[in-house]
């Protein structure tokens, strides 16, 4: 009974995976030498890659790992960027488990990178402050200031995996056809963010994020289902998709992360948004007027803020959308408006 009682009490073990690029083994280990106490107090238990037995098929063990683990690590570097494996098929899974809230992400940032232009650059990377391992005076200093905030997040109980629910037939018959269009604008999603990251700024680039965000609103009536998965989700692509949805069908309540992205993402998608806006001014009813004209002020405030002096487009487009919809809001309230 003593014995059950005690079981009963242990604290849930986290299992640890890092996802890793092999020219920062040593960093890792390192790291690992910091997170040895939890591991001694049976608090964390670490996968890698290195544990792969000689002759089992890696890709499947990396797989199981990635779909059991509670805290997935994102050792990140500007080789971790650069490896299609871990920033492509790691990456994702994570962010996938991640959104079902089933696992936590925590990107470490090891080495000065252009980390702000990944997928994952919403998330809290640590050290918080955002100044790599390797840049710090004291080594020592930084990866105790991460051990602590891995520490802290194993104190509380791991994630679980979410529960299968009952559907119908039809239910799963849904279910089914938007896993296709998920499937084809995580895709999409995917493809304006690896042109983003490796082809230079040019003309060309923006011309191909302009053919990919047109694909993405072929599918905005079959991808309506995911707009609140797609505008919560931290990967820059699918907030695209989203942006995608809502120049094809406005919505009030969705005037607040058109806002938010307009001055917190990168350029694309930024002005992407202020156009969704724009397209909101002539598709929401008047009811819905006087929350619009606000989202686009704060929007003009956001960029005013963020002192986006070289690009106008994003002004362009909020200051074009501000002046329809006062023209509107005139027009409704006049006498002749009245009348009819």
């Amino acid at each position: 009974m003593m014995g059950e009682e005690m079981i009963g009490q242990m604290p849930m073990l986290w299992r640890v995976f890092y996802s890793y690029s092999h020219r920062d083994a040593e960093l890792r280990e390192r790291l690992a030498t910091y997170l040895a106490p939890l591991k001694q107090q049976k608090k964390i238990v670490e996968w890698h890659d290195r544990k792969i037995e000689p002759g089992a098929d890696w890709e499947r063990e990396i797989s199981s790992q990635l779909d059991s683990t509670h805290l997935i690590l994102l050792l990140v570097s500007e080789d971790f960027l650069a490896s299609e494996y871990c920033f492509g098929v790691e990456v994702e899974r994570a962010l996938a488990r991640l959104k079902r809230g089933e696992v936590r992400v925590a990107p470490i940032l090891l080495k000065p990178c252009l980390w702000q232009e990944s997928r994952f650059s919403e998330l809290q990377i640590l050290p918080r402050d955002a100044k790599a391992i390797t840049s710090w005076a004291s080594r020592e200093e930084a990866f105790v200031d991460v051990a602590n905030e891995i520490r802290k997040l194993v104190s509380e109980p791991p994630p679980s995996p979410a529960e299968p629910s009952s559907e119908t037939s039809e239910g799963y018959r849904f279910d089914a056809s938007l896993n296709l269009v998920r499937s084809q604008i995580r895709a999409y999603a995917r493809l304006y963010e690896r042109t983003r990251q490796r082809m230079p700024r040019s003309n060309d680039r923006t011309a191909r994020m302009e053919q990919i965000f047109a694909q993405m609103r072929t599918l905005a009536a079959a991808s309506y289902p995911l707009l609140d998965e797609l505008a919560n989700s931290p990967s820059p692509g699918e907030h695209l998709a989203a942006v995608a949805i809502l120049q094809v069908f406005a919505s009030e309540q969705s005037l607040p992360f058109l806002v938010r992205l307009v001055g917190s993402e990168k350029p694309f998608v930024g002005y992407q948004a202020t156009r969704a806006l724009r397209f909101a001014v002539g598709a929401l009813d008047a009811h819905a007027h006087p929350q619009l004209l606000d989202a686009i002020q704060k929007a003009q405030a956001v960029l005013k803020s963020a002192s986006v002096g070289f690009d106008t487009n994003r002004q362009t487009e909020l200051r074009a959308a501000e002046q329809e919809l006062q023209d509107i809001i005139k027009s409704l309230a006049s006498p002749a408006a009245s009348n009819d």
